[in-house]
């Protein structure tokens, strides 16, 4: 049965009065069609109450709803003179916005407020030029990944009459391109050289350190790679992992005595190299390992004084929506599917894959290869970026920067390689700035460890010294720092 035209106006009416204006909006768009005069005068009440929303959400610096409501102001089409003065002056906000943006040194967020003026129809004669010095900054920033500092500085160079003043954020960023591309020029002058005479192990001393500053290059992937391989067995020789190691139990775990290995390994040095040394035996342990134990998928580390982490061991790692029906290994209080996506570990690297749709970097996408210093968001608003503080170490850390989080306050979450760096460089996983040498919890055969190296510390009850087995939960402390190792519960 048709409901009659003076019911719905009632209606309309009803829910002006209310507030409700997408519900009046509703209603009255068939009666529009039709041509009925009074809906045509509601029409107007209607734009008019839209109008006042939006500069109500102005006022409240929120110019996305107030875009809204203009859109659907417009959609009514009742040709009101302060419907387009209200987009005008959205207009003006947003290449102000996007001004701001570039002189701020941030056009990957630009290029993204420049697609969303694209969406709400804004046509300003400045927005390609703005898009365009936008597209070459980040192309010159691509160009310094991959180790082409020359035509990264010529980039910057052509592009910067287009950027608006003043350039505060564009300067910055020449001068680490220009400071980068000096340490550059000489760390890989030495990597070639270590690679031509096969001294691995300064190969990926040095192959770390062009990576640092070119994350993309190729060619120092590729000898890092090889380096890896012919090195293995200088390091069993130099007793990272001796081969008693191999054929005894990796760790030895006595209740409560001190242990103290028959033969010691070498004291690594601080810092960078510190990091590479370590890293490099726990990877040399892995690869020992001929038999392994279940590991959990989740658990989370507390440090005292730093942070929490959650986690996660498992090479496929999934993210969702935080509700005890959808169980992900990442549960997240955000605006995303049950299931959202899925972070893939392998021997390229990592990838992501969503069927839900995610931005990378601000581009729409559904599968997509994750380098350092990658932005992704999942949905509509949840953002994550993504870290290889270890170029030389498969593990990531993941720092949530959209103000969501998980059940549990944690300050990010760890994707577990072979293994976690503590240490007092930044290039650790987690930076503890007062340890004197890198920590490693690492991958063994009895399950989780922790090298502590040259020093005495407690897990538990039971004193060590140098490596011990971790079980969950745990407490390992000593002088120089304290940290807990926790099961997931139920609350994630």
């Amino acid at each position: 049965m048709a409901v009659s035209p003076w019911l719905v106006l009632r209606q309309v009416q009803e829910a002006l009065a209310a507030g409700r204006l997408d519900d009046a909006h509703r209603k009255l768009e068939p009666l529009l069609a039709e041509g009925h005069r009074r809906a045509y005068k509601l029409a107007r009440e209607v734009v008019k109450a839209y109008l006042a929303r939006a500069r109500h959400a102005l006022d409240q610096h929120n110019p996305e709803a107030a875009w809204r409501d203009l859109l659907a102001a417009e959609a009514l089409n009742t040709g009101e003179q302060a419907v387009a003065e209200l987009r005008q002056t959205l207009a003006r906000l947003a290449i102000v916005q996007v001004r701001a943006m570039l002189e701020a040194g941030r056009p990957l967020e630009a290029l993204g407020h420049m697609a969303k003026c694209r969406d709400y129809g804004v046509r300003h004669p400045d927005l390609q030029q703005l898009e365009d010095a936008a597209q070459d900054w980040l192309h010159a920033q691509e160009l310094a990944d991959q180790g082409e500092f020359l035509r990264a500085l010529a980039e910057l160079e052509r592009l910067a009459p287009c950027l608006p003043s003043p350039k505060t954020g564009y300067e910055r960023y020449c001068h680490e391109v220009q400071t980068r591309a000096a340490h550059f020029r000489e760390a890989v002058a030495r990597l070639y050289d270590a690679a031509a005479a096969q001294r691995w192990r300064d190969a990926i001393a040095w192959a770390t350190e062009v990576l640092a500053v070119a994350p993309e290059h190729r060619e120092a992937k590729a000898i890092r790679g090889k380096a890896w391989m012919m090195a293995v067995p200088e390091t069993v020789e130099l007793h990272i992992l001796s081969d008693a190691e191999n054929s005894a139990p990796a760790v030895a775990r006595p209740p409560r005595e001190t242990q103290r290995d028959t033969q010691q390994p070498p004291r690594p040095a601080h810092g960078r190299r510190g990091l590479q040394s370590a890293s490099r035996g726990a990877a040399v342990a892995m690869l020992s390992s001929s038999a392994g134990v279940a590991l959990p998928k989740r658990f989370l580390l507390w440090v005292d004084g730093i942070g929490g982490y959650l986690v996660c061991l498992s090479q496929r790692v999934t993210f969702g929506q935080a509700t005890a029906e959808a169980p992900v290994d990442v549960p997240l209080f955000a605006d995303v599917s049950r299931t959202h996506a899925e972070v893939i570990r392998d021997g390229e690297g990592y990838v992501i894959e969503s069927n839900r749709g995610i931005r990378l970097n601000g581009a729409e996408t559904q599968r997509g290869f994750l380098s350092a210093g990658d932005r992704v968001t999942l949905g509509s608003s949840c953002q994550f970026l993504f870290h290889k503080p270890v170029p030389i170490s498969s593990t990531a850390r993941l720092e949530l920067t959209s103000g969501h989080r998980l059940p549990v306050a944690v300050d990010g979450v760890l994707l577990m390689g072979n293994e976690l760096i503590l240490g007092p460089a930044p290039e650790a996983h987690i930076v503890l700035p007062h340890l004197e040498q890198p920590v490693l919890i690492y991958r063994s055969k009895d399950g989780l460890a922790i090298r502590v190296p040259d020093m005495s510390f407690h897990v538990e009850d039971g004193c060590y010294h140098d490596r011990a087995i971790l079980p969950l939960p745990a407490v390992v402390s000593c002088e120089a720092f304290t940290f807990a190792l926790e099961p997931v519960s139920h609350r994630l």
